[in-house]
């Protein structure tokens, strides 16, 4: 449905604004953009866009409008189902003939056995034995508790100065590349001069961007604020993570149990190398790990951008741990909108096969560089097209689109808006992979604090380095899981602004003031739409 205004007082376009929700989507309506709390407006030689005065604009525009429930691109979304439950089905197969017991009491043999080649109970010192159970159940309990309170205190910490935070982040890259610089120098004095030059171009860097700060940090603000409305977010991505660590459990079952039949080998050859059919399978699992993975990541970047869309129009329905916006988001990404994220997931997939498969021919001595060569063509495609669906599941999330549409959409989104100024930035992203590195060392020195308090595990001091690194991988987990979130809450700020900021306004006055005043001061001399990157990626405002 296009939307065209022609000759519209300002005035006036403010009185025709109105917003609505249809199937339960929050849809914003078509919104002219001249007034104080305006986005930026569209340059003058654009497509749809006529010459204008401060009194009248001409504009054609075309906004996103929620779609009715129905399942779109299901032939993905059965092809998607079909394989994950033949790998599935295999694995339970394969579990099913396992004597488990035979395979554990097996194992404990096997540890009786090697303890009294070392000399027995009596000779193995306590510092040397395992820790028992109540050890490994303490490290992860803590982990698990501390890592998620952590994250959820650096979002208010990044929410009150958020602008501090986001230079501290610039320095701490200066910092620790200058050291880096300075020690390598004594060490490979080649190594220590790149660093150097390295350090000098983020120092130039810093000052550039550094009038473009406060917008990252408002963009931020607004994702950190929809996060911890909808906690529930937090829920959805570790189910999501837990269930692709099921799957890669069951993965790993079936494709050993597969590989090691008869038929997969080639008998007229090294014992190692596979027959034609043994290749096509292997490479079919391996096409099936990499699209379910790409899934079940974007299944929840689906939902971030529904849950965005629910807090920018309608507020009320987003302002719980698991709130209808969550639920419903979930759902639609689920169920509705599967078949369109497993369609660009696909492709992704094939391209990081394809890559991995060239990659690891390319000590052959038979094209060999040419191998490579097209290997590293192939990794920026795989790039460019991942940075292309990160924005197109925005729209899916939003409303609903098939995949097609929805790339579409963003297209027509860059070119309506401007594709005249590009800036990576990438601001926000720095600050958040380094808060992500500190909650997983504070995770790792709180369970060292644990372990030291409690008496029984004072003389399993040569496993607290274990225990430590436990700890600091969980917090690593954990803590991305949450400036995942955020990372992904960013890019869906980003479009919604682009696409409704006046209903922003509506229904969030003190951050989209801010956020306008932050965008005039980033770019008071550019006209037209600035393309940024906040969320590990490129955006548009």
């Amino acid at each position: 449905m296009d939307t065209k205004y022609a000759v519209v007082q300002t005035a006036e376009a403010h009185a025709a604004l109105e917003t609505f929700v249809e199937e339960d989507i929050p849809v914003a309506a078509p919104v002219l953009v001249a007034s104080e709390f305006s986005g930026p407006p569209l340059p003058n030689n654009q497509k749809g866009s006529e010459p204008y005065t401060d009194d009248e604009i001409s504009i054609t525009w075309e906004k996103g409008e929620a779609q009715p429930a129905a399942f779109r691109d299901k032939w993905f979304a059965i092809a998607f189902a079909a394989q994950f439950v033949a790998v599935s089905t295999t694995a339970m197969v394969v579990a099913s003939t396992i004597s488990w017991a035979e395979l554990f009491s097996s194992t404990d043999s096997d540890s009786t056995t090697s303890n009294n080649d070392y000399g027995g109970d009596d000779g193995v010192s306590q510092e040397q034995a395992a820790p028992g159970i109540a050890f490994w159940v303490s490290i992860i309990g803590i982990s698990v508790l501390v890592a998620p309170v952590l994250s959820i205190f650096s979002m208010g910490l990044m929410s009150k100065n958020a602008i501090g935070m986001i230079t501290a982040s610039l320095w701490f890259s200066i910092i620790l590349c200058g050291l880096v610089a300075v020690f390598s120098i004594f060490v490979a004095p080649l190594v220590g001069i790149i660093y150097g030059i390295f350090t000098i171009c983020l120092v130039s860097y810093l000052k550039t961007v550094k009038h473009r700060i406060p917008y990252a940090a408002s963009n931020l603000k607004c994702s950190i604020s929809v996060l911890k409305s909808n906690l529930g977010l937090g829920l959805v991505a570790i189910g999501s993570m837990v269930g692709l660590l099921g799957y890669i459990l069951s993965w790993a079952v079936a494709f050993m149990f597969t590989m090691s039949l008869d038929v997969m080998k080639d008998n007229t050859g090294d014992e190692n190398d596979l027959s034609p059919l043994g290749g096509f399978v292997a490479c079919s699992f391996l096409l099936s790990f990499y699209w379910t993975h790409e899934v079940l990541r974007n299944i929840v970047r689906a939902t971030v951008s529904g849950v965005v869309g629910h807090w920018w129009f309608v507020p009320a329905e987003a302002a719980s741990f698991c709130s209808t916006a969550v639920m419903g988001s979930a759902t639609r990404a689920s169920t509705y909108s599967l078949g369109s994220i497993a369609f660009g997931s696909l492709i992704v997939a094939v391209l990081h096969l394809i890559r991995n498969t060239l990659h690891n021919a390319r000590n052959d001595r038979n094209g060999g560089i040419l191998r490579c060569i097209a290997a590293c063509i192939l990794a920026y495609i795989e790039a460019m097209v991942q940075y292309f669906n990160k924005w197109a599941y925005v729209y899916v999330g939003l409303y609903g689109y098939d995949y097609i549409e929805a790339g579409k959409r963003v297209m027509n989104l860059f070119k309506q808006r401007g594709w005249n100024v590009i800036i990576a930035d990438n601001l926000t992203n720095r600050l958040l992979g380094i808060m992500s590195l500190t909650i997983g060392i504070l995770t790792g020195l709180c369970t060292l604090l644990v372990t030291f308090m409690v008496e029984e595990f004072e003389s399993k001091q040569g496993w607290l380095g274990v225990g430590f690194f436990i700890g600091f991988v969980i917090g690593i987990v954990l803590s991305g899981i949450f400036m995942g979130l955020l990372s992904s809450a960013v890019d869906s700020v980003i479009v919604c602004f682009a696409e409704a900021p006046q209903e922003f306004n509506d229904t969030h006055p003190e951050l989209a003031q801010e956020m306008n005043q932050t965008w005039k001061d980033a770019w008071p001399d550019v006209v037209g739409t600035v393309i940024v990157g906040l969320g590990g990626g490129l955006g548009v405002v």
